[in-house]
């Protein structure tokens, strides 16, 4: 039975690959929000992010949209941000930070051109937002925004653990490098470099700069995508697995983040997104099912495995016959 599980998964794994091209954009639209420089050596390191954000988005065919990198008009950044989140209702929405975070003892903010927003604040402009979202706060600081934002069916990230870790947080330079598809992040090889695998590598980079500088790591990121806003840190991943949890009934983190791509592979994009939604449900379901298999019996476990994984090769099987019957 063990041998039949690893056989189908190369089966479907090969239904993928001959899926036919069914190339369209993706519902999704990134919101990169670019802070005040402080000083401009800052200035450019923000812009060469968000440049990066800005071409992999059209890499990935998905709408990009920048706040604080034009000329400063009669609307202020927070007014523009807070119009572009009501404006995006229908699609997947990412939001990006750019710049730098301050925590005055109570309180921790994203500084904008102009007046700045808190954690609580952002939280209060997405508390109802009805499609899949990730949060990307890379300044220091950050931190609280995780507990703030942290949700159903929403990927939070952070560059730093706490509000007390003040200083310039260079994850988001890493973050911008690694999700237009960087070989050296893809750790699960499927060409194609997800949310998951963009905050590992970042964090890598991050450990490896303070490593060779000889200095004492002021920044510590940190992922929430389960609901329980506690956060997991990088070095609790092997690869791309979670191999431990904030709290004994928390799932894992990274399960959702690892789904989440904004420059897929032609796998991927031969998969009309109704049905990609419909395969990511199926395999959480399948990751759920085989952290309890020591709880059932082997039979009923591999009963029920099967019945997942089926329901996922109908998913490809569908689109290579809605193929078939258009070319005949």
């Amino acid at each position: 039975m063990k041998n039949w599980f690893s056989n189908f998964n190369l089966w479907l794994l090969a239904l993928a690959a001959c899926l036919p091209t069914i190339v369209s954009a993706a519902d999704l639209t990134v919101l990169v929000v670019v802070g005040a420089e402080g000083a401009e050596e800052y200035g450019e390191k923000f812009k060469k992010a968000a440049e990066d954000w800005k071409a992999a988005c059209e890499k990935g065919e998905a709408e990009c949209v920048t706040i604080g990198l034009d000329d400063a008009g009669d609307v202020s950044d927070l007014e523009k941000l807070k119009s572009e989140i009501e404006k995006q209702k229908e699609s997947e929405l990412w939001i990006v930070l750019i710049g730098h975070g301050t925590f005055d003892g109570r309180q921790t903010k994203f500084n904008l051109r102009g007046p700045d927003f808190t954690d609580e604040d952002l939280a209060e402009w997405l508390k109802d937002f009805p499609k899949p979202l990730a949060v990307m706060n890379t300044t220091s600081a950050s931190a609280p925004f995780l507990k703030a934002l942290s949700g159903e069916n929403r990927v939070v990230m952070t560059a730093t653990k706490s509000a007390s870790e003040i200083n310039y947080a260079r994850f988001g330079t890493y973050l911008a490098e690694a999700i237009g598809g960087l070989d050296a992040a893809d750790l699960d090889n499927d060409d194609q470099v997800s949310l998951l695998e963009s905050f590992l590598y970042a964090a890598a980079q991050v450990a490896e700069f303070y490593e060779k500088e000889g200095r004492l790591a002021s920044e510590h990121a940190l992922i929430d995508d389960n609901g329980d806003g506690m956060g997991t840190r990088p070095d609790w991943f092997e690869g791309v697995c979670a191999t431990k949890v904030a709290q004994d009934d928390s799932e894992p983190d990274g399960e959702r983040a690892l789904q989440r791509v904004l420059v897929p592979n032609e796998a991927e994009r031969r998969l009309p997104l109704e049905l990609r939604e419909k395969r990511d449900a199926l395999e959480l379901k399948v990751k759920s099912l085989v952290r309890k298999k020591s709880e059932l019996k082997e039979d009923a476990y591999y009963e029920q495995l099967e019945l997942l994984l089926r329901q996922i090769g109908t998913i490809y099987e569908s689109v290579e016959e809605k193929a078939a019957g258009e070319k005949s």
